[in-house]
Formats: C-alpha cells, structure tokens, sequence
C-alpha cells in the first residue's frame, strides 16, 4: 500500500535520500526544503474547497533544525489543521527535542541522526500497518 509522505529538511541531499529510499519502496513523496514552505503545501493539500480538512499524507518527516521555522514550530501548525498527523522526527538533536514533544499531539516520534534505511521503514510503514489495524477494529465494533 503506497504512503504519501511530506517531507521538510534543509540539507538537499539528506532530503534527496529519504525520498529515493521511500519512492524505491513504492511510497509517493514530496519534498520541502524548510518550515514554512512544509506548512503551505500540508494546508494545499488537506483543506477542502467547503472548509473541511481531509488527511492527505500518511507521514510527516522533519528535520528539527531549519531556517525560519523549526520542525516543532512546523509540526505544531500541521496538527493545528489535523491533530492527528503523524509526525517524525529526524534529528541530530533529538534529545533537546524530546522535551519539547509534550507541545505535540502523541502521534509525534523522534528518530536520531544517523538513521538507517530500516529503521525509517519500521517508522513509516509501521504506522500504516498500525493505522489499517485501528481502521478495521473501529469498522468490526460498528453494530
């Protein structure tokens, strides 16, 4: 099951690696080089023409450290739109960012620098598994 995954870092080639590692699995990517620009195209692509808000991306990837707005400031406007977003951080400083999580729904993780190619895999594929499985379990305890 492809994955839409917006992602916001502002090293080009780190950016670059997670889209080839995730387009090679399938998943459709789109890449922002900071905050701001993250934030814009999350907006484009959830609110609806009547107002509503419908999820569009599985996953958000962000990098704590960018210019202008940084990845909480950036995660904390993407779950203003949708709570529920799911989150993940890839840092290299993840242990200043986990006290700052607590501002963040709990669907935000943090994955430190350097990251393998598996343990983004487990991060992102893991969560559609997770979320399929909430899906059908909310759909079998309709009456």
């Amino acid at each position: 099951m492809p994955l839409k995954i917006l992602i916001a870092d502002d090293n080009k080639d780190l950016a670059d690696s997670y889209r080839a590692i995730l387009e090679d699995r399938g998943h459709e990517v789109t890449i922002t080089n900071n905050g701001f620009d993250c934030q814009r195209i999350y907006k484009q692509y959830t609110k609806q023409p009547d107002g509503q808000v419908k999820q569009y991306f599985d996953a958000v990837i962000l990098d704590q450290k960018m210019m202008g707005m940084d990845g909480v400031e950036t995660a904390k406007a993407i779950q203003g739109v949708f709570p529920k977003q799911k989150i993940i951080f890839i840092t290299g400083y993840g242990n200043d960012l986990l006290q700052k999580l607590h501002q963040l729904s709990e669907h935000a993780s943090v994955l430190n620098k350097p990251i393998s190619a598996q343990a983004l895999f487990t991060e992102v594929e893991g969560f559609a598994v997770t979320k399929f499985r909430e899906a059908a379990k909310s759909r079998m305890a309709r009456p």
